[in-house]
């Protein structure tokens, strides 16, 4: 601490940022430990998602500012969904790897149980639910699935999951047919913001959280850029700012607003109408709602610089605004009135987690301070008691792993020696090796099924190997193996053959998909041979 701060309790000029990272490792190693909260905190958790939903229906909006915002608006996503194709072209649709809000999963979800009429407009079940009419030799009409009005639409279910003890994480879980063609809307937009669209391109960013990790390292340093953090970020983006928002492209609006769920289920039993665009759960929240902060940080600047909307000046004041989800970067100087503007839009910005004076920056998991990384490492689950617990030993190894190459190796031999007394000596493995078993850990296997093994990373970036391939001519490793937990699913008729045209083109595509499925969240552990 008298490192950090000096007699009179006032940081000092220069700060051992070594001694911040050590404070923070020990303060915070257990703040995202992922256990059930409490019944109170959940039902304090549920009357904010109501409350929310009050605060949208009754929020006045600025309309000098929302009229900047529906012309930038009109000035980004024209360009974002410039030559379109027909629809049926685009849009391929998927399913999501979780449950659904009637409890699908795994190759379930292709027999749909209803198909909503407003769904049916932009998206007809003939071409997007079913594999081939030739299939239904009576005609369309004989095919099960009910079509329904709104009214009769299945709600989005509201269930708590783990994410810190102070506040579990809100998901509303989509019905299958929303869920579906959400994925195909998603899965088209994208890449289009990410890399085709001009104003949007490496500054909206949806799989490389790094630019915003470092732009928040370099700015701890040199103050250039402010981090702001958005609380209850997705559910305070209403459908009306978003209908706004896609006013210059009707037809692709008509689209997106078709696959909105439109009620929730809560956990106590009431339904309640929706005023928000959608919660965390739907495959359209996070470019949404990314696109949304965006738009709205170009249109606060621009109003307060006093110039007109014009592609040169939207140009202009989105060149320093980087948005990946709730995490936004904008020039230090502005970063206050930004702030305080974006209440206008009904947002809420997280005062304890938004950064634009001093030396520390937080921003896509990235904890900077003075330009050094002092992230700590969380403790994301309970030590196991034994090898049955597959997902808590591949997570001590991870963690062991983690403590490692942020140096804290005395830490790191402690959790070795407590997995290797469940699993005997493991190997060496690559940095390489462990990226992929992170990924395992968070349910993302490659289709090759080159599962992830177990083992310790050094800096020497080695793999162990006792023994060789004779079939792909390479060293292999005997190794405990991460692999997810299958179950038997059968699909046939034309919901298997729409399966299959579905994944024409995928890369990723297990040959046993029309027999089994992933148990999503589900790990094991084998001990088998693999490749190094």
């Amino acid at each position: 601490m008298e490192r950090i701060f000096g007699p009179d309790g006032v940081l000092l000029t220069k700060a051992d940022p070594d001694c911040v990272f050590a404070i923070r490792q020990i303060c915070l190693f257990a703040k995202k430990l992922k256990l059930p909260c409490t019944r109170a905190r959940e039902k304090a958790a549920e009357s904010a998602f109501v409350q929310c939903e009050n605060d949208l229906r009754s929020h006045d909006s600025d309309y000098k500012l929302a009229d900047i915002f529906y012309r930038v608006s009109g000035i980004i996503w024209s360009d974002l969904v410039s030559g379109d194709e027909d629809p049926y072209n685009q849009f391929i649709p998927r399913h999501g790897p979780g449950t659904t809000a009637e409890g699908l999963r795994g190759n379930a979800k292709y027999a749909f149980p209803s198909w909503p009429l407003r769904l049916e407009r932009s998206f007809p079940f003939s071409e997007f639910g079913i594999g081939s009419i030739s299939n239904f030799p009576d005609g369309f009409e004989s095919h099960p699935v009910r079509m329904v009005i709104t009214r009769d639409e299945t709600p989005v279910r509201v269930v708590f999951v783990p994410k810190t003890q102070k506040t579990p994480r809100v998901i509303a879980i989509e019905p299958v047919c929303m869920q579906y063609i959400q994925q195909a809307i998603a899965a088209w937009l994208i890449p289009r913001i990410e890399h085709r669209c001009s104003y949007t391109s490496g500054h909206v960013n949806f799989r490389d959280q790094g630019i915003n990790a470092k732009l928040a390292l370099q700015s701890s340093r040199d103050g250039d850029k402010a981090t702001i953090d958005m609380s209850e970020a997705s559910d305070r983006v209403s459908s009306r700012l978003i209908w706004s928002m896609l006013a210059s492209t009707p037809e692709f609006r008509r689209q997106v607003f078709a696959c909105r769920s439109t009620r929730a289920s809560l956990p106590n039993g009431i339904t309640l109408p929706l005023r928000k665009f959608a919660s965390m759960g739907s495959a359209l929240c996070f470019p949404i709602e990314s696109m949304a902060f965006y738009i709205a940080v170009i249109s606060i600047l621009i109003q307060k610089a006093g110039v007109r909307v014009t592609p040169v000046s939207v140009r202009k004041y989105s060149c320093g605004v980087y948005v990946y989800g709730d995490d936004i970067v904008v020039p230090a100087d502005v970063a206050p009135s930004i702030c305080e503007t974006l209440s206008a839009f009904a947002f809420k910005v997280n005062s304890h987690k938004s950064f634009w004076i001093g030396k520390f920056r937080e921003s896509c998991g990235m904890d900077a301070f003075d330009g050094v990384d002092v992230t700590p490492v969380y403790v994301r689950r309970k030590i196991p008691a034994d090898r049955t617990d597959s997902h808590g030993i591949a997570s001590l190894v991870s963690l062991a792993n983690q403590f490692y190459l942020k140096g804290l190796w005395g830490t790191c031999r402690y959790l070795r020696e407590i997995a290797e007394k469940l699993l005997g000596e493991l190997p060496a493995m690559s940095i390489g090796s462990f990226r992929l078993l992170e990924r395992a850990i968070e349910g993302r296997f490659v289709a090759t099924r080159q599962y992830a093994g177990l083992g310790w990373v050094s800096f020497s970036n080695g793999e162990s190997a006792n023994g060789w391939s004779k079939q792909y001519q390479c060293l292999k490793s005997r190794r405990w193996v991460v692999r997810p937990v299958r179950r038997r699913d059968q699909l046939a008729g034309d919901a298997a053959l729409l399966k299959c045209f579905n994944l024409i083109g995928n890369p990723d595509v297990d040959t046993n998909h029309l027999s089994e499925s992933v148990r999503f969240g589900n790990l094991a552990l084998k001990r088998q041979w693999i490749l190094v």
